[in-house]
């Protein structure tokens, strides 16, 4: 508010008091235009001020002197390796990937070759799995 009448101030020094009409009817106008030209100043002015307030500061600051010569690396100039494929987790690790290529090809060789078996395995009697009842007979009696 202190500001809007500091403006007004400075419009109206020229013109004061006139005595004919027709005059008085332009300054009417002329009080609208100064008016309207006081409240533009004002809303430019706090527009301004809020873009500055809240303007975000530059990530890289500006270099005015020129560099003879070439530049330092920053890290991230050294490391900027741009866009790369996206790698397997697994490969990070030699040795995890080596134990999972292992698992699958060992699975890959069941499939190929049979397991080797004891030779003893089928020929070894076990017994019965269910136990031997005295009480059951599966024979025929001849007579």
């Amino acid at each position: 508010e202190a500001e809007m009448g500091k403006l007004d101030d400075d419009d109206d020094a020229g013109d004061e008091g006139s005595m004919d009409p027709e005059l008085n009817a332009n300054d009417d106008d002329d009080d609208d235009a100064a008016f309207y030209n006081s409240i533009a100043k004002k809303s430019k002015h706090d527009k301004q001020t809020r873009k500055e307030y809240y303007a975000v500061a530059p990530k890289f600051p500006t270099v005015d002197a020129r560099v003879e010569g070439e530049r330092g690396l920053s890290r991230a100039i050294l490391k900027n390796r741009g866009l790369v494929a996206h790698k397997n987790k697994l490969n990070r690790n030699p040795r995890v990937k080596k134990r999972e290529q292992y698992r699958k090809a060992l699975i890959r060789r069941k499939g190929a070759v049979r397991e080797v078996r004891d030779p003893r395995e089928g020929l070894v009697y076990g017994g019965e799995e269910t136990g031997i009842k005295s009480r059951t007979t599966k024979s025929r009696k001849l007579s």
